[in-house]
């Protein structure tokens, strides 16, 4: 019973003229009710209608007595002073446009600005269990982070316990001439079973088979989504045609799913990776090396399996491997270079100060217009208004303001994200962000 009381309070809200509208009739009804009466006992017109009025007490009164009764004050008042907030902003355009304009700058700098840190530095990687991704380097004195040497990986994936995949990958420009003029496209050359490692959904087809990473068995491709889409226009029987790729026939064995592998700077195909025995060598660092930690795994104890790992290669191999090691480091953030990272996390400090500055300025505005309505409070308090009612009108007057603002600051933002965007240097991005207005 009491939901029902409060849908049909709430219903009342919504019908508020047609409620009004019944008032007034049921108001004057009650008048015209109460003058025939005097009428009736001798009085004249005239004296009817005053007496009426005088036993009736005052309209108004009467009116906001059955308000009270009938529906939801506060939220009745609140669009009052909603109403009654918007009449003042037009009545005093300057003050209503510099305080909504200050806060749209500090909104729109601040919102444009996090969304850029939150798609590069705090979003969860687009993949499963993302924190079990992890970047291995090989590693000296002078620098943490250095390509691979083939032989180095093939000897990290034999002798690591900590990993549930170990994939090495580069990245060579290829010739595609299928169907119509040459066009360079960037491919991922990747050792088989990469893409389910990453994270990647093959719509189509399959991942790169392990004989495929061998010598000779090596001519197939993996479309990306993208690339599938605009040069073979979406052909679901792709998979199994050949390819020209440098002049040379590549088998279609498997389409990605749209996806973090669409994005600018990603690649356009992937191709497997077949080591010859002249790339097996501890000398030629050239590999980026993938992995996926085992469940349960810290990254601590894998870095500890890699340097014990390094340790004996270097023991082996002590001309080319002497002073190297290995680092483990989680993928999330591993191509954003460390200046880049602090550039982003001091531009948002310094937008955040914008918007402090911005309140602090709109809260001094708000107090001089105060002062200036003081003989209007004085008023008001007269005609026994309290100082909590005086209050929430102030306070909606204020969140109408607001709210304005926010909107603006908004547009503002979806505005300024795309001159950022379009102003940044190529690959300042790691592949995976999709930066979007947050």
């Amino acid at each position: 019973m009491r939901l029902r009381a409060i849908a049909a309070r709430f219903l009342d809200l919504v019908r508020r003229r047609q409620l009004e509208r019944e008032l007034d009739e049921e108001v004057l009804a009650h008048l015209e009710q109460a003058e025939q009466d005097y009428l009736r006992a001798g009085l004249s017109p005239e004296a009817a209608r005053r007496a009426a009025r005088r036993s009736f007490g005052g309209v108004d009164q009467v009116k906001e007595t059955h308000r009270d009764v009938q529906g939801f004050r506060p939220l009745a008042d609140v669009a009052q002073d909603a109403r009654f907030g918007l009449r003042s902003m037009l009545k005093r355009p300057a003050f209503a446009a510099a305080a909504i304009v200050t806060l749209a700058l500090g909104i729109g700098a601040n919102t444009a600005i996090f969304s850029v840190v939150y798609a590069t530095l705090l979003a969860p990687l687009p993949y499963p269990d993302p924190d079990r991704l992890v970047m291995v380097w090989s590693r000296t004195i002078q620098y943490n982070r250095n390509s691979v040497a083939a032989a180095d990986f093939l000897d990290w994936k034999r002798q690591s316990t900590v990993f549930h995949g170990l994939h090495a990958w580069t990245v060579r420009p290829v010739s595609l001439g299928t169907g119509r003029r040459p066009e360079q496209l960037s491919a991922g050359t990747t050792t088989p079973g990469f893409i389910t490692t990453h994270g990647y959904s093959v719509l189509l087809g399959r991942d790169f088979l392990k004989d495929e990473g061998e010598v000779g068995h090596d001519q197939v491709v993996i479309l990306t989504h993208r690339i599938w889409q605009r040069r073979f226009g979406g052909d679901r029987d792709i998979v199994g045609r050949a390819v020209r790729l440098d002049g040379t026939p590549h088998t279609v064995v498997g389409v990605l799913a749209a996806g973090p592998a669409d994005r600018v700077q990603a690649r356009d195909v992937y191709l497997p990776l077949a080591f010859t025995p002249e790339q097996i060598n501890h000398d030629v660092h050239w590999l980026f090396v993938m992995g996926r930690l085992k469940p349960g795994v810290t990254l601590e104890r894998a870095n500890a399996d890699m340097q014990a790992v390094a340790q004996r290669i270097a023991e082996v191999h002590p001309v080319s491997n002497e002073g190297w090691s290995a680092r483990v480091e989680p993928l999330k953030n591993n191509f954003l270079p460390e200046n880049t990272q602090m550039a982003l996390w001091l531009m948002l400090g310094a937008v955040g100060f914008v918007l402090l500055i911005a309140c602090a300025n709109v809260a001094n505005l708000l107090l001089a217009r105060g002062t200036a309505r003081l003989r209007e409070v004085a008023v008001r308090a007269s005609l026994g208004a309290s100082r909590g009612r005086v209050f929430a009108q102030f306070l909606t007057e204020s969140v109408t303001l607001a709210i304005v603002g926010g909107a603006l600051g908004v547009l503002l933002a979806w505005i300024l994200l795309d001159a950022i965007l379009a102003v940044m240097p190529p690959f300042t991005l790691p592949s995976e962000a999709e930066v979007a207005l947050n």
